[in-house]
């Protein structure tokens, strides 16, 4: 696993139970946390939150362009469909969340851990990854092309039918993870690390004979 850097977050916080009232005042959200609450309806451009605890939550048919999010921690919400596009996102954590569908193409993540979380059909398209923990992930369906990986890891995820079409995968460690049925370019598996079997798996994709 790469070393990641833990959010920063605030020794208390202040409770917050509707966004929509918040960003009347401010689009910049300092130490709040929001527990067992339904955040709906909310498309918004150059949203900040910083320091914030996100507990319990539901977030439903929401789209943040160019957000900025900076030392949170996401647990146990609900995160589906949900749109993150185009935003710089620092010291993140995501535990034990619903994340079916959820779209991050186009932006930075910078030293976020995933882990236990449901990403299946995940968007991270033209992103760049640098000291990004993916564990215990399922990611079946989901697609990294056009991304760029520094310092990131997949450690016993699911990326079956996962696309990674024009991504090097140099010096990523994919051998704990299930790759069945991966789209790759050919000339961006140089570096990548992975099991016997998987290279096995990987040479019939490429259309290699074995005998």
């Amino acid at each position: 696993m790469e070393k990641i850097k833990a959010p920063l977050l605030p020794s208390e916080f202040q409770a917050a139970t509707d966004l929509h009232s918040l960003l009347d005042e401010d689009p910049y959200i300092h130490g709040m946390h929001f527990q067992d609450c339904l955040i709906s309806m909310c498309k918004q451009e150059h949203l900040h939150f910083d320091g914030c605890l996100f507990q319990g939550v539901d977030f439903e048919e929401c789209e943040f362009t160019n957000i900025d999010l900076l030392d949170c921690r996401f647990e146990h919400c609900d995160l589906s469909n949900c749109k993150f596009l185009d935003g710089a996102l620092h010291r993140l954590e995501f535990h034990h969340c619903r994340m079916m569908g959820c779209d991050f193409s186009g932006s930075v993540l910078a030293h976020i851990a995933f882990t236990h979380n449901n990403a299946r059909y995940g968007n991270f398209s033209a992103a760049k990854l640098k000291h990004v923990n993916f564990i215990d992930m399922e990611l079946t369906f989901s697609s990294f092309n056009q991304c760029t990986f520094a310092h990131a890891a997949f450690e016993t995820c699911s990326l079956k039918e996962a696309e990674f079409i024009n991504t090097p995968l140099s010096g990523l460690d994919l051998s704990t993870s299930d790759i069945e049925g991966i789209t790759v370019n050919a000339e961006h598996l140089k570096g990548v690390i992975v099991s016997q079997e998987q290279a096995m798996s990987l040479a019939r994709l490429l259309g290699l004979i074995i005998k």
